[in-house]
């Protein structure tokens, strides 16, 4: 394997009220942000691949967890690098929605739960790992992480790393309340989201709102680089204005004619032409 060199020069280090202390670290293709919790550190390595990918590593004293993986065989190599790269023991890998890139750490650990194992035989994960395939040809990495044990308990405790884990049919969220923050498969506050119908916009605000009541200090997600309650507080804006939107609106093109007039510097538009087929799923 390659040894992938990093520009290990900070480009950015800075404290917030919260006294968490932040470093950005660049790699070859992607870049690293780290946060420094105390008794804990949060990488967060960002794959700048075509998904806007991030994987993330928590570090303490003896252990590391690997938390989602990269989807291009590029950035596995690079990952891979970086992870041996800080010496110490990898106690686990945890799976939400990201399990493929299995060529790398095949003798760790595998976390999932029987909503995620379930998705990659046949739901969700599968379809979009197909799919991904077929799009990005020998790029993506397509095989699977063998999941050695599965996730059923609320709290757990890996490596003395605790997660709070909330269970949903097709895939996990995950608080890591050692260090105030919380996973979830996609937030992005300036861009569009899938969201299925008003309901489901209902259902996320909720969710949203119970991020800030806890008052975590970062959102997590698959798809974008960590998030603040701030962030939380212009999604919900953009949820609340899309339902506006959608009950002012006869059909689906004039509804996403709207969206993209109100929210024009918004990516991220191949998810809300979905989200206009499930508000209006007779004009499809």
């Amino acid at each position: 394997m390659k040894t992938v060199k990093c520009d290990i020069t900070l480009l950015e280090k800075e404290r917030n009220d919260s006294k968490m202390e932040k470093t950005k670290i660049n790699l070859k293709k992607g870049l690293v942000e780290v946060y420094n919790f105390g008794e804990i550190k949060l990488h967060c390595y960002q794959t700048n691949d075509l998904m806007s990918d991030e994987s993330y590593i928590l570090e303490n004293q003896e252990n590391l967890l690997l938390v989602e993986f990269p989807a291009f065989y590029d950035n596995l190599e690079e990952f891979e690098s970086y992870v041996k790269g800080i010496v110490k023991t990898i106690v686990g890998k945890v799976f939400s929605d990201h399990p493929n890139g299995g060529t790398i750490f095949q003798d760790v650990k595998g976390y999932a739960s029987e909503g995620t194992i379930k998705s990659m035989k046949e739901g969700t994960i599968h379809g979009l790992v197909t799919g991904f395939e077929t799009s990005f040809g020998g790029a993506f990495a397509k095989e699977y992480h063998k999941i050695t044990d599965v996730l059923k308990d609320k709290n757990v405790n890996i490596g003395g790393f605790e997660l709070n884990i909330t269970y949903h049919d097709e895939n996990i969220e995950i608080e890591f309340p050692q260090i105030g923050c919380v996973y979830t498969h996609m937030l992005g506050h300036d861009c569009h989201s899938i969201v299925a119908g008003e309901g489901h916009a209902d259902a996320i605000i909720a969710q949203l709102n119970s991020y800030k009541q806890k008052g975590y200090k970062l959102i997590l997600s698959s798809h974008y680089t960590p998030e603040t309650l701030e962030d939380v507080d212009t999604k919900i804006a953009y949820l609340e204005e899309l339902k506006k939107i959608a009950r002012e609106c006869s059909n689906k093109e004039e509804f996403k004619d709207r969206v993209k007039e109100r929210f024009s510097e918004y990516s991220g538009l191949n998810y809300l032409d979905m989200t206009a087929d499930f508000f209006f799923p007779s004009n499809k």
